[in-house]
């Protein structure tokens, strides 16, 4: 073993000064920042946060009181529908009896169409005339 003396001990990584300077950085500057200045920076910083945290939480009530009420008015407007339909419903079965029974009221003879109402005339006019004749000719007899 050699024996080594305590100058060796002074060469290591740490003590070495390169073109980049020591490797520990002293603090040049002694001033230290006011702490009473800080701490009210600090305190304006965090009232800052506070308040855009606040407003953020008022837009997204608003934005969802926004989207309550719109599908509030769409569940409503879909009952209103639903309720007219049926509304609408009724109301046609009510007309269509109230058609049937005024087509019920009405005289045969408006349903039969022009053509027949005219053959029936007709017939009702020989039948006046056969009869005519026949009184005629039982008075001459």
């Amino acid at each position: 073993m050699k024996p080594c003396g305590a100058g060796n001990f002074s060469v290591t990584r740490y003590h070495i000064s390169g073109p980049s300077g020591p490797y520990v950085d002293r603090e040049e500057d002694g001033e230290q920042p006011d702490a009473h200045l800080a701490a009210e920076e600090e305190g304006k910083r965090l009232e800052e946060l506070h308040r855009e945290a606040e407003r953020e939480r008022r837009e997204q009530l608003e934005k969802a009181h926004l989207r309550g009420s719109h599908a509030l008015k769409k569940v409503h407007l879909a009952k209103d529908r639903e309720r007219l339909l049926e509304e609408l419903e009724q109301m046609q079965s009510m007309d269509r009896m109230r058609r049937r029974f005024a087509v019920a009221q009405m005289p045969p003879q408006l349903l039969v169409p022009a053509y027949k109402r005219l053959e029936m005339k007709e017939e009702r006019q020989r039948e006046l005339e056969f009869a005519f004749e026949e009184m005629y000719s039982e008075d001459r007899s």
